[in-house]
């Protein structure tokens, strides 16, 4: 390689940290923006996208992630558009849908997970982190006996109703795990054993592993009917 070629690699490399440099200082300088300049940005994002862009879905999801700790309820219309809009990118999908389980109060995020539980393109992958934050969310309100019992029991049939027919064996373990705390009869219930057969015998070493646990701790005892909630 001559001094030349070189130095013309040297020039293409420096070019290239620099637009990275410039696009990170971009994400950093959203929180900074008013609201409203935040969801004008985003708009111009979203005709790139309309247009067949994927360049600055990156940059996207972190103006979403912000617009969502910048606005309060008032954005809680638009979170859930972007959710469920089967024509966002799915990481910008996600983010939306993690900013309106921060805000919303539990009742909200009930209803909000019952309908996202019914979007499994992709097996739901985009959902996941979405579902730890609900079950965070609401694990800590069952813990601080913040509601009612009333509601409990909406959160608790929810994901009841889900692991009727799970998306993915990630997300229906968090589920599981939560529903074997806080359900009473679920830990061995016919429900559970079913969830647990769901996954069995897969390619995935990992997951057969975990199933298979769970599936011979229901089996050592009769299973029992799952609670049901009205």
């Amino acid at each position: 390689m001559n001094t030349r070629q070189v130095s013309y690699r040297l020039i293409v490399c420096a070019i290239i940290l620099y637009s990275a440099a410039v696009t990170a200082s971009q994400y950093a300088d959203y929180s900074r923006r008013p609201l409203s300049e935040m969801l004008e940005v985003y708009s111009k994002f979203e005709a790139s996208f309309q247009a067949g862009s994927n360049y600055n879905v990156g940059a996207a999801s972190a103006l979403m992630a912000n617009i969502g700790q910048k606005g309060g309820r008032e954005v809680l219309p638009f979170l859930t558009e972007k959710s469920f809009d089967p024509e966002t990118h799915e990481l910008i999908r996600s983010t939306a849908a993690e900013a309106y389980i921060k805000i919303a109060d539990v009742e909200e995020c009930i209803a909000f997970m019952r309908k996202a539980f019914g979007v499994n393109d992709d097996r739901g992958f985009w959902r996941f982190s979405v579902s730890r934050q609900f079950l965070a969310k609401i694990g800590a309100a069952f813990d601080a006996d913040e509601t009612s019992d009333a509601i409990k029991q909406r959160a608790l049939l929810i994901l009841l109703e889900y692991m009727q027919a799970p998306a993915n064996p990630s997300e229906a373990s968090k589920i599981d795990e939560f529903l074997a705390q806080k359900c009473e009869g679920y830990r061995q219930s016919w429900q559970r054993m079913d969830v647990a057969q769901r996954f069995l015998g897969g390619e995935n070493e990992k997951v057969d592993k975990h199933y298979r646990l769970i599936h011979e701790s229901v089996t050592q005892f009769p299973p029992k009917t799952a609670h049901r909630f009205a």
